[in-house]
């Protein structure tokens, strides 16, 4: 059938993302010395966590009084109980007993959303979801192991009861980490990868033998769960072994690189895991590619990045603690550490991390679930006294380089590096359990200029609440998708290339760069073609 020719032009001009919003622009250069990458780590955690406290329930109801009140979504979601462990190391940094106190409300609040086999809520009668409790588990072990010496006894007592009993939720309940079983189609990876070091920390702590067993038993089955040809761990979504056409598994980035590598890392680390150790340090360097250079992580492409932000995940932890645990032998890790914790830094206004560049002047508050998740890692991060600071020099990361292009075959998806210009090609076509969360079929993801930053980058492919409790409403009149694409609407059914499994799609070098041709189908979400048909189109970029 007779194919339609389209050349995409874009107005540059027009399609600019301000980055003043975020203020200025400086990489590394802005943190030149090892120790000050741990005092602006420090000053931000600060900044946050008395920022938290000022959101922090007081009430004579104990069902109300000790959470986080959410100023964007009116509520107080149950994983604001990772916010301990940033609470009590700045309890012991100030000496200050305000945050003794703000620790303990939090954890007593944490009883509302605690069921009877051991285990935390994700939610307050909005989701019976529990599998979080392995993050909870690991946020109050490690407060434990760090700072439980500024506890008195009867607090020290009870918060190691509750954590016992988490442990042994999580050692009981194969649905959070067996990868092997049928009805985990629908499970995703960093259960099971933070698991591992959830159950390691807790056998540590109650010298529990058969805890850490069933951690080491965890993290050899998730040796197998690697891409062959880049390393990308995989598993967050379904069909979890069944490959695509186009020979893809189902990979996140900001999944990975803010949960599952770095528990995976600090495990592998304090267990001496090699063979684990090894495939992380390796899948570490390689989603490392995606990181600009200005910080952010570019999930444009990751099937769950219908959660991903510039600057990271929607609710997961962030990469400092895990990253740092491996920078003594690859010294990047630690530079992209000072990169992201700029771009932290220049994203946090009146004491939140903001949820997008332009949540200000779109009047838009931003959830508070962003700044207590990746308090929570920094103050892990900070609690880490074991890797040498005093040899760091700055570094380059790949993704400086003009390289011209690189192609990642296991997630059919292509990196360009020309002059001033970073931009991501993809045609990934490994779906998520909902369809439509990210683009496919040959679709410009992200396009980056160095004088600029972002001048755009894909959002979902139709806007909804894949996972309504852990996402935030868009309260503004008009939504569309982010993605520059071709799109036709028909009886009120968006049909485009961001959709299409079955995109051809050619790379070739020029004089000046490189040419991508794409031919493709107009498709809604469930691959039913338009009034078109079969139809392609001939894309040209």
């Amino acid at each position: 059938m007779k194919s339609k020719n389209i050349v995409l032009f874009f107005i540059v001009c027009s399609l600019i993302i301000p980055t003043q919003e975020l203020g200025a622009n400086p990489y590394s250069s802005n943190i030149k010395l090892a120790e000050s990458i741990r005092q602006s780590a420090d000053e931000l955690l600060s900044e946050w966590v008395d920022s938290l406290l000022t959101y922090q329930i007081k009430h004579n109801n104990p069902s109300l009084n000790g959470g986080l009140l959410c100023p964007a979504c009116a509520r107080v979601h149950g994983r604001c109980g990772d916010a301990v462990l940033p609470m009590m190391y700045m309890a012991k940094h100030t000496r200050d007993k305000k945050y003794i106190q703000a620790a303990k409300q939090l954890m007593q609040w944490m009883d509302k959303v605690r069921m009877p086999d051991g285990s935390w809520m994700n939610d307050v009668h909005v989701s019976d979801w529990n599998g979080t409790t392995v993050f909870m588990a690991i946020s109050l072990a490690e407060t434990l192991k760090h700072y439980g010496d500024l506890l008195d006894d009867s607090t020290r007592g009870v918060w190691r009861r509750q954590l016992l009993g988490a442990g042994e939720f999580i050692y009981k309940n194969d649905f959070i980490y067996s990868r092997k079983r049928s009805n985990m189609r629908n499970m995703n990876v960093n259960y099971s990868a933070s698991a591992v070091y959830a159950l390691f920390l807790l056998g540590k702590e109650f010298n529990r033998q058969d805890f850490i067993a069933k951690s080491n038993e965890i993290a050899h089955d998730l040796e197998a769960w690697f891409t062959e040809n880049e390393h990308f761990l995989y598993g967050e979504g379904p069909q979890v072994k069944k490959k695509t056409r186009n020979g893809c598994l189902p990979v996140d980035l900001l999944y990975n690189v803010e949960e599952s590598l770095p528990n995976l890392a600090l495990y592998a680390t304090q267990s001496g895991n090699k063979t684990l150790l090894n495939l992380v340090t390796s899948s570490m360097l390689t989603h490392l590619e995606f990181m600009l250079p200005d910080g952010a992580w570019d999930n444009s492409w990751g099937t769950r990045s219908f959660k991903w932000t510039y600057w990271g995940g929607r609710t997961s932890d962030g990469f400092m603690a895990g990253f740092y645990a491996l920078a003594d032998n690859n010294p990047v890790l630690l530079e992209a550490i000072a990169r992201n914790l700029n771009l932290l830094k220049r994203s946090t206004r009146r004491g939140i991390l903001q949820g997008g560049a332009h949540y200000m002047s779109c009047n838009q508050e931003s959830c508070i679930h962003h700044t207590f998740g990746h308090a929570k890692t920094l103050a892990s991060f900070l609690s880490n006294e074991e890797v040498s600071l005093k040899t760091y020099k700055p570094q380059s990361l790949p993704r400086d380089m003009e390289y011209g292009m690189k192609f990642f075959k296991d997630i059919r998806t292509w990196l360009m590096a020309v002059g001033d210009w970073r931009a991501t090609v993809t045609g990934y076509d490994a779906e998520y359990k909902v369809k439509g969360t990210h683009p496919m079929g040959g679709v410009l993801s992200l396009l980056w200029h160095e004088s600029t930053g972002p001048l755009f980058a894909a959002g979902m492919n139709s806007y909804s609440l894949i996972e309504a409790p852990n996402m935030q409403t868009d309260n503004q009149k008009y939504k569309m998708a982010s993605t520059p694409r071709i799109e036709y609407i028909q009886n009120d059914t968006l049909f485009s290339n961001m959709d299409d499994l079955n995109a051809q799609i050619n790379c070739s070098k020029t004089e000046k760069g490189y040419t991508f041709n794409v031919q493709t189908h107009l498709t809604d979400k469930n691959q039913n073609f338009s009034r078109f048909g079969e139809q392609m189109i001939d894309m040209k970029y």
